[in-house]
């Protein structure tokens, strides 16, 4: 590869840039990605390849967003070094300004490993103008495509698309958030517990530190250090909040009050000796930033949120405050080094995971040694030599909110930790025990009120739910005794992939009869919606759902469901949504697992917002629903053809598909460019249009009543929070029709919305991919769309 042009354009004695010698490569193809800030602001990333680095300018950076296609035009080769650059580049050079790396790491391909197959892969790519890269970088992960905007060899333009994978999302890197107000308090989120540990390209890992768990509520010179459970614990800990003064933005992090042993290693009891005597060195391992001067990062994934953390903390340079760094993937070979060192254990986390205020699957421990939280409910008098007392009665609540007997804890206590507990104890005297199953001591027993919780270390489990061999590890101040219960290990993430879909999922009634005169099952329907879910998803994917549930088939009561207000999976996501002073938490689909899960719940037909979560305000398309009202479905077919008429003659793009009934849905772009109140307008203006054209078969008018044998132009389909049916949603009608994306030469006289069902869809699918992905893209200009309707009205 010639670096000629890279030569021609620069003066490398007044730029610092590397020169165009020749450069050593690496053992893996690594990537990187400048943000230069010349002329104009822009990105640029770079491939290594044949010893030189494959450049593009992407003027709006990277999107992790799959429909938010960027333009990225193809520069000249840089030399390896290149990738290594930060600087400013002087005035009256080529590229003048600030370059600093955004973003690097390594890069594959899919489906081949070596650097000659990659090299080779991308030599073909690059003349075919299409090929995709897997990214392992710091900020980006997963797979990008590259797509030639033109087959001309001359050309340099090209789009960077986001692939569907683990790792896309809708939050932009470097997009500013709406300002919010600092939360006083954030309900931390807590791990499940693992039964052992997995490796996973989709996870990372830490170590599990073995302190106060603790979040800091930074505004400059007001720092408030907090427990789990709203404890202010400043005066604990002074040095810490001392040095969380020096941070001058305002920031919530989330991490560990350590003490660490000669060995570097976390130790529980040297963190207890701490508070008394001050002794050993404290530290705040941080492990997430949840926001950042008026940004509330909890919706970013985690992998973002630890980096602007490392790179936060990096730049304040605060010795006692440090980073809590993970690995990724390796969570097996990470386990055997905390047990080797005698670590309390590991966390494994979803490298994609929002932050959530509750216990989430999302996170997990994985323990080395079998530990347990429990309450203390009294205390046996002490025998021989022993001083103050025998022994703990510990126990833990079940989710009634009883408190059961677990053990008796005799070991771990030196006399100065016995004077020490006891002294705590004594104050909560009772006549009364608190447990509800009332053990039976060998020593009297003085009862207290269950208000300590302490953590003990453990050999089993028996049969009758008591520890054998509990050894006491110390007091907790930051656990609220009400939320300590025993902690059973889920399955670990290796063996959930291990588990069928039924078996992960678990789908019910599948003989149940939905369509008793096609004789179409609950199983019928659930096989459709499997084999459609690569074409659907798209349409539900980061938008409310409401769910059309018919438990006992289209013959039988019929309910719609916006608020999920039942238990369900941890992994089942919702969204809330305020209107008129309620909030319902609408479901969310986001993949396979979480679409069977709504069909399994009876619901046929799904209707989504024509928002997404992250803009709620402004949807991605304008509706025109065509709905007629005993009138013949010919008629139905002019007025759309009429309405597409008008609008491709106004240069309005426009999308149509079948209700799944006797209507025709026509859709309209917009890219989340307006808001509901002009989208709803837009359509009305056009509705008006074509009933001025057919005043005779049309209406706008809402009641059936006003509009009788008339096709309704329903323009309130465009209000907030309305919902249309998804295309390629199955209907609740005779047939198991299915709202179908058409061609518009499919829409003339002969079209019946009767040939499109569960069966024909998909051998139309096959044929014809997905028509209709065009309404997800670039939007029309409204105000220029409606100026053209004027003249041609006018």
């Amino acid at each position: 590869m010639s670096l000629g042009e890279y030569r021609s354009k620069r003066d490398l004695n007044k730029s610092k840039e590397p020169s165009a010698g020749k450069n050593k490569r690496s053992d893996a193809l690594n990537f990187c990605i400048q943000k230069h800030a010349a002329r104009r602001l822009h990105y640029d990333f770079r491939l290594e390849y044949k010893g030189v680095l494959l450049s593009w300018a992407v003027p709006k950076g990277p999107s992790l967003d799959p429909y938010d296609k960027r333009l990225a035009i193809q520069v000249e080769d840089h030399p390896l070094d290149y990738q290594y650059f930060e600087g400013t580049i002087p005035k009256g050079n080529y590229g003048a300004g600030k370059v600093e790396i955004w973003d690097r790491g390594t890069y594959t391909v899919p489906h081949v490993t070596t650097r000659e197959e990659i090299e080779k892969y991308l030599t073909i790519g690059l003349k075919k103008g299409h090929f995709a890269v897997i990214l392992h970088g710091e900020k980006l992960q997963g797979e990008f495509v590259f797509q030639k905007l033109k087959q001309d060899a001359e050309d340099t333009a090209w789009l960077l698309i986001k692939k569907e994978d683990a790792f896309a999302t809708e939050t932009d890197h470097d997009k500013p958030a709406k300002q919010v107000k600092m939360p006083e308090f954030v309900t931390p989120m807590l791990a499940t517990l693992a039964d052992h540990p997995f490796s996973s390209e989709d996870w990372l890992f830490e170590i599990k530190w073995d302190g106060y768990r603790a979040l800091a509520f930074i505004d400059p010179n007001n720092v408030q250090l907090k427990s789990r459970n709203r404890i202010l614990l400043n005066d604990r800990f002074p040095v810490i909040v001392d040095s969380l003064k020096k941070v001058k933005d305002k920031v919530i992090f989330d991490g560990e009050l350590v003490v660490l042993d000669s060995a570097g290693k976390s130790d529980f009891q040297l963190m207890q000796n701490y508070q008394k005597d001050h002794a050993g060195v404290l530290y705040y391992y941080v492990f997430d930033l949840l926001y950042k001067d008026g940004q509330d990062l909890r919706n970013l994934p985690l992998i973002e949120r630890k980096n602007l953390l490392k790179k936060l903390l990096k730049e304040l340079n605060l010795p006692l405050i440090r980073y809590s760094d993970h690995i990724v993937k390796d969570g097996e070979d990470f386990y055997k080094e905390a047990v080797k060192n005698k670590l309390e254990g590991i966390i494994g986390k979803k490298v994609t995971s929002t932050y959530q205020s509750r216990r989430s699957q999302d996170w997990v421990k994985i323990k080395t040694a079998l530990r347990q939280e429990v309450v203390i409910g009294g205390f046996t008098e002490p025998r021989g030599s022993r001083k103050k007392f025998g022994a703990l009665l510990v126990g833990v609540y079940d989710d009634q909110g009883e408190l059961h007997y677990v053990g008796h804890v005799g070991g771990g206590f030196t006399d100065e930790l016995l004077e020490d507990v006891y002294k705590q104890l004594l104050p909560l005297s009772q006549k009364k025990s608190p447990f509800k199953n009332i053990p039976k001591p060998n020593m009297p027993v003085t009862w207290i009120k269950p208000k300590l919780v302490c953590e003990v270390s453990f050999a089993e489990w028996t049969k009758d739910d008591i520890m054998r061999q509990p050894i006491f590890r110390g007091l907790r101040i930051d656990k609220n005794p009400k939320e300590v219960k025993k902690e059973i290990p889920t399955a670990s993430e290796e063996k959930k992939g291990r588990t069928s879909k039924r078996q992960e999922l678990e789908l019910t009634n599948l003989d149940k009869l939905y369509w008793p005169k096609e004789k179409y099952t609950k199983g019928d329907l659930i096989a459709y919606y499997q084999k459609v879910a690569p074409y659907l998803l798209p349409y539900l994917r980061n938008r409310p759902i409401t769910l059309h549930r018919f438990p006992d088939g289209i013959e039988g009561k019929d309910f719609y469901q916006k608020n999920i207000d039942f238990s369900h999976p941890d992994w089942l996501k919702t969204f809330p949504v305020q209107h008129e002073g309620k909030v319902d938490h609408y479901l969310m689909i986001s993949d396979l697992r979480s679409l069977l899960y709504a069909v399994n719940l009876g619901s046929i037909d799904l209707h989504p917002f024509t928002s997404r979560c992250k803009n709620l305000e402004k949807p991605d398309y304008c509706i025109i629903d065509l709905d007629p009202h005993d009138i013949a479905f010919e008629k139905v077919i002019e007025i759309a053809s009429a309405t597409h008429e008008l609008l491709e003659r106004a240069k309005i793009k426009n999308y149509c598909k079948t209700s799944g009934g006797k209507g025709l849905h026509i859709f309209i772009p917009l890219h989340a460019k307006y808001d509901y109140e002009q989208s709803k307008e837009f359509a009305h203006v056009i509705a008006l249009c074509i009933h001025k054209q057919f005043p005779t078969i049309t209406s706008v008018e809402r009641s059936p009543q006003s509009r009788p044998k008339k096709i309704y132009l329903d323009y309130l389909q465009n209000r907030a929070l309305q919902t249309i049916v998804a295309p390629y949603s199955v209907r609740p009608r005779p047939g198991a029709l299915v709202s179908t994306p058409l061609l518009w030469e499919e829409v003339k006289p002969g079209l019946d919305p009767k040939d499109f069902d569960i069966h024909t869809i998909l051998k139309r699918l096959d044929k014809m991919g997905d028509i209709f992905k065009p309404i997800l893209g670039g939007g029309v200009n409204m105000q220029t769309a409606l100026n053209r309707l004027k003249k041609m009205f006018i």
